[in-house]
């Protein structure tokens, strides 16, 4: 707009000078005004001289500038312009102009022109969704994609494209690390005065803010964090499980597995237990059915124990899921499995667990937790034993009969729980058989920003500099496209620039 500006000054400044030169010319001229009239056109123009024929092309080459930019600061994507290449701006004289090829359809969304650091932008002042259309005059091939820059000034809300959030309301949050591809952002009231170092926002964040809440705007390969007490040492889970079973245990080089099987015999049907070993990532190392003890029919007595053991080599240092699978050959679990042993001191018990005798177990709560429980064998009333942080006492009685009972724990700290009985499910995200097996699981990125506590910014597709936000993204485009756009807070940031680029 302003190179527009400058260049149609240039343009009166050589037409004014022009006029003088005219005005010099005709002045020496001693034509009389009888003869003049008396020329026809063709004669006329016999008489000019060659210098006359240069400043009229001047006068028409001016006219043509001046016009051409007149009309493509009106319509900035005409048919003339062959670069694919659309821009609406805040400075643009007409931004809401059906004759554009990118147009805003509500006038109202944007307030007045104003600058910021000498750039002209426009106050959103309405939450109302408001559309971008995208109407070229030149045709578009099918399936055509566009690259997309949308510009902002003075973020303090939270900015939605096509009702997907782009651009988070950093207000409240301060940049404490930068990556090659991203930045890791955390509440204000959250950062440290020091940061234990990573090469990965993940690991980062493991060692910083382990049960801290995340929201990624990027990718995460999901690395594997270090743990610093991590000690290659037996540890044995003194219970036995019936059912599924759900283990987090951290190893290094191997990892080795001894467990009981004894089956319950109280159905007809195979009893039988999957064990499965794979990363955090997903990839499996080990895999095996256990069969059935011989005895199939529903006795009701005690099947024989049957002890196996299990040796992975060559692992990489990492957390890996061990999970024991029930057979489907009966209606409920017909097997328990007791007498754990795993050559690592960091073990976490995940999901839901059924102990089928007394159990002791350990919690760290940093923010607000709930552990449930509930038995449904009638005579299986008891007591569990809460100690640590706050003492108390739970009554599972016959009120809590087939009832999930949830005990809350509110308080910062360490929590140890006693069983006595057992028969009983366990509903818990984490638990360990001790304090000394306990390690933080890492946190997965939640699907929603509310109250998340860290965020990662893709910088590939977020580029935040001082006040200016632009977002970067490939849409698909056709000859009617429409890009909508919405803030949750009105009056709270600024509209700078909106360009797509034909690919």
């Amino acid at each position: 707009m302003e190179a527009i500006g400058i260049i149609l000054l240039i343009s009166m400044i050589i037409e004014i000078a022009v006029l003088i030169f005219l005005s010099n010319l005709v002045k020496k001229e001693k034509y009389s005004k009888t003869k003049e009239k008396s020329l026809t056109l063709k004669e006329k123009l016999k008489t000019l001289r060659p210098e006359q024929y240069v400043i009229g092309a001047l006068y028409l080459l001016i006219f043509l500038t001046a016009g051409y930019f007149f009309y493509a600061n009106m319509f900035p994507d005409n048919p003339i312009n062959t670069s694919g290449i659309y821009e609406l701006s805040a400075g643009d004289l007409a931004p809401t102009s059906e004759l554009r090829s990118l147009y805003l359809d509500k006038d109202y969304i944007l307030g007045g022109k104003t600058e910021i650091n000498n750039q002209p932008v426009k106050m959103i002042v309405s939450e109302e969704p408001f559309n971008i259309i995208f109407n070229p005059k030149k045709v578009i091939l099918e399936n055509a994609t566009g690259k997309l820059e949308l510009s902002f000034v003075d973020v303090n809300t939270d900015v939605y494209l096509n009702d997907q959030l782009i651009i988070p309301n950093l207000k409240e949050y301060e940049k404490i690390k930068d990556f090659t591809d991203t930045e890791v952002w955390v509440k204000k009231d959250l950062t440290l005065n020091n940061y234990i170092e990573a090469n990965d926002p993940e690991s980062f964040i493991y060692n910083n803010f382990p049960q801290n809440t995340i929201y990624s705007f990027a990718e995460l390969s999901g690395g594997a964090p270090i743990i610093q007490d991590y000690a290659r040492e037996t540890t044995r889970i003194r219970t036995t499980f019936r059912g599924y079973l759900k283990l987090a245990v951290y190893a290094e080089d191997y990892l080795e597995i001894d467990f009981t099987k004894q089956d319950l015999n109280m159905y007809i049907g195979a009893d039988e237990y999957t064990v499965e070993i794979k990363d955090l990532q997903g990839k499996i190392y080990f895999t095996k059915t256990y069969k059935d003890d011989g005895e199939k029919k529903d006795t009701k007595v005690l099947g024989e124990e049957q002890d196996f053991d299990i040796k992975v080599n060559a692992l990489p240092r990492n957390i890996y899921y061990i999970t024991f699978t029930k057979d489907k050959n009966n209606p409920s679990a017909d097997s328990t499995i007791k007498d754990i042993k795993i050559n690592s001191n960091k073990i976490l018990i995940l999901d839901q667990s059924l102990p089928w005798e007394g159990f002791e177990f350990y919690t760290k709560v940093d923010s607000q937790k709930t552990i449930g429980f509930k038995y449904w064998w009638a005579s299986k009333t008891q007591k569990i034993y809460q100690t640590g942080t706050k003492k108390d006492t739970i009554n599972l009685d016959e009120d809590w009969f087939e009832k999930k009972y949830e005990q809350k724990l509110t308080e910062k700290g360490d929590y140890n729980f006693k069983i006595d009985v057992g028969y009983l499910w366990i509903y818990a995200d984490a638990i360990s058989p001790s304090k000394e097996n306990w390690f933080y699981f890492p946190k997965s990125a939640d699907k929603s920003l509310i109250n998340s506590d860290i965020i990662i910014i893709d910088k590939n597709k977020l580029d935040i500099r001082g006040d200016n936000v632009v977002y970067y993204g490939q849409i698909e485009v056709n000859e009617d496209s429409k890009f909508k756009i919405q803030v949750l807070d009105e009056l709270q940031i600024y509209f700078k620039d909106f360009k797509l680029e034909l690919l």
